[in-house]
């Protein structure tokens, strides 16, 4: 009997023993299988970046375009709008023009329009607002894009007439100060002079026409057209005859003194 019972505790701890083994030489393959690196955990760990090169790539991508648009859009107004461009830089150093703005200009064909809109900031007197002077908006940008050899229309309300311009030079005196001169082709074959000269606030003019003499001034764009005849018309309340008293402090005491014949 005693016999027995050694017999079955010899079994159950040698199954003990055996089952203890087991376990751990299985518990290394557990470890082992947490180990096992997963591809698509891989992939999401790797993802942000790859992401990122790609939007680096695409940047890349975007800014080549871009410069590649550039140097399009620069032969696009190559040569004649590129070399006004550099004429118009080397005027003004100190001043940037944008290509589309300067080819706009380019194509509009008048160097002012019309307004009904009186700018009362002007500096003008009251009654010079209402003497029938001809208010303009003035495109000073038009103005600094004429070469020699370009024509532009300048419209006169005062005659209802338009004329045409054609530039013969371009003049400069110091930064602020460069005139545009040019003259109107008469239907009687003569030649008008005409002038234009822009600072930088204050753009002043003249132009002889077959009908007359303009003047033009402009403060900023805001401006004015008128005649000399208007702006110099003689006052009729005031005579203009010439006594000889004015001229002769002697003609007082001659009137009494008798002539010799």
């Amino acid at each position: 009997m005693q016999t027995q019972r050694h017999f079955w505790l010899k079994t159950v701890i040698a199954g003990g023993i055996v089952m203890g083994v087991v376990y751990f030489f299985a518990q290394p393959s557990k470890d082992a299988s947490t180990n096992i690196i997963d591809p698509a955990v891989t992939l999401q760990k790797s993802s942000p970046s790859v992401v990122d090169d790609n939007s680096q790539l695409n940047n890349q991508r975007t800014a080549q375009n871009s410069s590649s648009t550039s140097s399009a859009d620069e032969q696009a107004i190559a040569p004649e709008l590129q070399e006004r461009l550099a004429a118009m830089q080397q005027r003004r150093p100190n001043q940037q023009f944008s290509n589309s703005e300067v080819a706009a200009a380019v194509n509009r064909t008048s160097s002012w329009t019309p307004t009904d809109d009186i700018p009362r900031e002007l500096p003008l007197q009251p009654e010079e607002f209402t003497d029938g002077r001809q208010f303009i908006e003035l495109d000073s940008l038009k103005i600094e894009t004429l070469m020699p050899g370009d024509q532009v229309n300048v419209r006169v309300d005062e005659n209802a007439k338009d004329y045409k311009v054609t530039i013969d030079k371009v003049e400069k005196h110091d930064y602020n100060s460069i005139s545009w001169h040019g003259h109107i082709q008469g239907d009687d074959g003569q030649k008008y002079s005409v002038s234009f000269t822009p600072g930088q606030q204050l753009t002043v003019g003249r132009f002889d026409t077959p009908d007359g003499h303009y003047v033009i001034q402009a403060h900023g764009n805001k401006g004015w057209v008128a005649s000399s005849q208007l702006l110099f018309k003689a006052d009729t309340s005031v005579s203009d005859a010439i006594h000889p008293a004015d001229v002769d402090p002697n003609y007082a005491n001659n009137q009494g003194t008798p002539h010799n014949h």
